[in-house]
């Protein structure tokens, strides 16, 4: 049988990554849409008169952003390149980061960006960027607009999991990567699809066949660590069924 991918990100997210895939390795690939947290937005925003830069480390917070408001007149430095295409659809001119949120406040640190700036960002976070950015000096202020919460692994992905013999999981965060290893029993034969090392670490060595950490955080080169990871996967599960 062939190795499962098994997406767990918030429903839209693993949608658009099942298609990216699906355009990578063909409809061959037996891909599970089983995520492990849902998304709950806010509304809810600060007077933003005060603000000259908004800080997003996420496309959820821009489209939070996007459907609470219409002001666009702020500097805006993003994450990376997939909520700089967010923020740009949404009329924004984003600086975009190089792909994790500590290089992202190094970057408006050393730009010596229009103060005060606002973090808008979810919850829980794993990087806590406004806290770094005060304290280099650059004043920071964060707003809540949207929020991170868990969820079951559904029976029906469990039970694919279960058939199948190698199942290749992409994480994006530490916290995704916890939920996973609480959601899927201990002997599955997994091979994490890590977007840094600090998501590869929470993975102990009796709980992941494989650990691959992709080039870069970012979607491209997660696309391409799954697929590796899958074709590598393929040629185990080829070499076990001729035994």
């Amino acid at each position: 049988m062939s190795p499962l991918i098994l997406i767990t990100r918030p429903r839209d997210a693993a949608d658009a990554f099942a298609a990216d895939l699906e355009d990578k390795l063909g409809r061959d690939a037996d891909v599970c849409i089983a995520p492990l947290l849902r998304i709950e937005m806010s509304t809810d925003l600060p007077d933003l008169a005060p603000y000259r830069t908004l800080i997003f480390t996420s496309a959820h917070a821009v489209e939070s952003f996007a459907t609470a408001t219409r002001c666009r007149d702020f500097a805006c430095y993003v994450v990376g390149t997939g909520t700089g295409k967010v923020a740009a659809q949404h009329g924004f001119d984003p600086v975009v980061g190089p792909g994790t949120g500590k290089e992202l406040a190094q970057d408006i640190r050393n730009a010596s960006a229009a103060t005060p700036c606002l973090y808008l960002r979810g919850d829980p976070i794993a990087f806590d960027l406004a806290q770094y950015l005060n304290s280099a000096g650059t004043e920071t202020h964060e707003a809540i607009v949207y929020r991170q919460l868990p969820c079951a692994l559904s029976k029906k992905a469990l039970d694919r999991v279960k058939r199948h013999g190698i199942v290749v999981a992409p994480v994006f965060s530490p916290r995704s990567a916890q939920l996973l290893l609480d959601a899927l029993p201990k002997g599955a034969n997994l091979h994490v699809a890590a977007i840094s090392e600090a998501v590869a670490g929470i993975f102990p060595r009796n709980r992941a066949a494989r650990i691959s950490v992709a080039a870069r955080p970012d979607r491209p080169a997660m696309l391409s660590c799954v697929a590796q990871l899958w074709s590598d996967a393929n040629r185990l599960e080829s070499g076990s069924t001729a035994q």
